[in-house]
């Protein structure tokens, strides 16, 4: 239960907290739990909903945080899309090369993982729930309260920041070799 809780939410102490918050729920409602499935499921879903709880308090957090800050980076960042709609060439993105080594996939999950980490608290919500714990768009927008424009401007800016990490940290080409005239 805790490797579950913690590839969700990626804090061991917020992963050993739903845990806990799980089994004490689990011990105050066992008069009702009927036997309609193993104890393992139900205190699966015990735990999910836990998950949903906890999200509920972060993307509230977020709001009021994004409330109280400074304008959006994106207000103030150079644009990435030209007035015809296509990729700078600055921007555009790069090719990423095939990761084949399994302790090349496993650097790039920790380091995918420390990128997410650095994300806005709203768009890392949003991008766990529709990514990671595969939620359909709708559902998500009910939880949070998002419109769906919000929620596709939400995955969009995520999905940009966790590039530009990923090509930063990860894919990053060694320089060009310089060449002299001949």
């Amino acid at each position: 239960m805790y490797r579950f809780a913690y590839r969700r939410v990626r804090e061991a102490e917020a992963a050993a907290e739903l845990v806990q918050e799980t089994f004490l729920s689990a011990l105050a409602a066992r008069a009702g739990f009927r036997g309609e499935a193993s104890e393992r499921s139900w205190l699966f879903v015990i735990l999910r909903h836990k998950l949903v709880d906890f999200y509920r308090q972060l993307a509230r957090r977020a709001a009021v945080e994004q409330a109280d800050s400074a304008p959006e980076d994106h207000e103030t960042a150079e644009p990435l899309f030209g007035p015809d709609g296509h990729w700078l060439a600055a921007q555009a993105p790069q090719a990423w090369p095939p990761a084949h080594d399994a302790l090349e996939q496993q650097e790039l999950q920790r380091i995918l993982a420390a990128c997410q980490q650095r994300l806005p608290a709203r768009q890392q919500l949003v991008f766990a729930r529709r990514f990671v714990e595969e939620i359909p768009a709708a559902d998500i927008c009910q939880e949070l309260a998002l419109s769906a424009a919000n929620f596709w401007v939400l995955v969009h800016r995520a999905k940009l920041s966790l590039r530009q990490c990923l090509e930063r940290h990860w894919l990053a080409a060694p320089p060009l070799p310089t060449s002299s005239p001949s």
